[in-house]
């Protein structure tokens, strides 16, 4: 049965071929065969093929990864996620893919479009294709890291907007606190991903394959760094959203904690104001003033105005104002 996509031969020195795969095609090295785990036939052919194990057919066609590199004895079994930078979709909903690497093959399968996969098939169209499957692994994972680039950049010069804006706005919320969810939503999930790819390149680093090359294994360091570098970002990104939301909160408190105070005030200027009139106004024999002539009722209003101005000065003098 013939299987319907295609492979890249690489020839070792930059130069990559074009080949239909089918079951009888043969397999020189390194090839490095690319599908789409989701169609049944693609299922069917990774199922045949008897020199993959079932951990490494399951991961293959497997729809969740996480981030791992697993060394076995034929190979390595590795799983890397990306930026999703497809039109339409957020940064932070990774795409997966996932490759199985010998000295003479890679297999790698994947769901959506990846640019860094599309980067490196355009590298093979141009005859500058990777020498070796270790050279393949470090240009995928480098192409993986400067595809991340932009975006932590963007997160680093969203979180310093925020607190300047924060720090020089009067008004209580200067942000949203929808936008901040948003924002530190995606450095979680970013997080999530990039420390356990961090880990996998560590353990490629410490593997020792004896067909990656020192030189090769001098790049999978920087690159690790590299990616450390951007878990530093984010995670300073995450405790700069972290205080930002709690200074927010503070201010929001303050605020109402002032108008809770001067209405506090108020309504204790207003009792003692209440109560004498309240009491004033009892329709009793003996108030005094009830038949006093006219200006009894001008010496009550201003002894209730001269009250409330004394409240007044000394809830001034209290700092309740």
């Amino acid at each position: 049965m013939a299987i319907d996509f295609y492979t890249w031969h690489m020839q070792g020195d930059g130069s990559a071929q074009l080949l239909p795969l089918s079951d009888e095609t043969p397999c020189p090295g390194p090839v490095w065969i690319h599908l789409n785990y989701s169609q049944p036939e693609v299922q069917d052919w990774i199922r045949s093929q008897t020199d993959l194990d079932a951990t490494v057919q399951d991961t293959l066609l497997a729809e969740v990864t996480r981030p791992r590199a697993l060394i076995l004895e034929q190979g390595l079994l590795l799983t890397l996620r990306g930026i999703n930078h497809n039109p339409g979709q957020e940064p932070d909903d990774m795409i997966g893919i996932r490759l199985w690497i010998t000295p003479r093959r890679i297999i790698s399968t994947h769901l959506r479009s990846l640019r860094a996969v599309n980067t490196l098939q355009r590298d093979m169209e141009s005859n500058n294709a990777p020498k070796d499957a270790g050279q393949f692994v470090i240009r995928l994972v480098e192409l993986l890291n400067d595809n991340m680039a932009d975006v932590i950049e963007e997160i680093d010069e969203l979180t310093d907007n925020y607190e300047k804006t924060m720090l020089v706005s009067k008004e209580v919320e200067p942000v949203s606190d929808r936008e901040l969810a948003d924002l530190r939503t995606t450095i979680l999930t970013l997080r999530r991903y990039l420390g356990p790819q961090r880990d996998a390149l560590l353990s490629l680093v410490a593997s020792h394959l004896s067909w990656v090359k020192k030189g090769t294994i001098q790049r999978l360091r920087e690159a690790e760094n590299r990616l450390t570098r951007y878990i530093e970002v984010l995670d300073a990104s995450r405790d700069q959203m972290r205080i930002i939301q709690e200074q927010l909160h503070m201010r929001s408190s303050n605020q109402l904690n002032k108008q809770l105070t001067f209405l506090t005030a108020l309504s204790a200027i207003f009792l003692p104001l209440t109560f004498i009139t309240g009491l004033f106004g009892v329709n009793i024999a003996g108030i005094p003033g009830n038949q006093s002539p006219d200006w009894a009722f001008s010496l009550f209003s201003l002894f209730l105005a001269l009250i409330g101005g004394l409240l007044i000065y000394l809830f001034k003098r209290a700092r309740l104002f």
